[in-house]
């Protein structure tokens, strides 16, 4: 299966009936991680990661994305 995130120039593609549902997808657009998943009633959720901090170390370590959004969440 491919992934079902596709960054182009002009934007984010998505292609919800590719997710599995709970699971979390990320790709990085204009210097923002932005998260999608999938819920048991088939909606699909975005969410916009923007500290700079916070985008680099998901950069960096994109198979930590579910720890290092823990960590700074327990951080605030």
């Amino acid at each position: 299966m491919d992934y079902p995130i596709i960054v182009e120039k002009d934007g984010i593609k998505i292609k919800p009936e590719e997710m599995t549902v709970d699971k979390m997808y990320h790709c990085i657009y204009d210097r923002k991680v932005y998260i999608f998943y999938k819920d048991e009633e088939n909606l699909t959720h975005c969410y916009e990661v923007d500290d700079p901090l916070v985008v680099q170390e998901i950069v960096n370590n994109p198979d930590n994305l579910e720890d290092i959004l823990l960590k700074h969440s327990e951080e605030q």
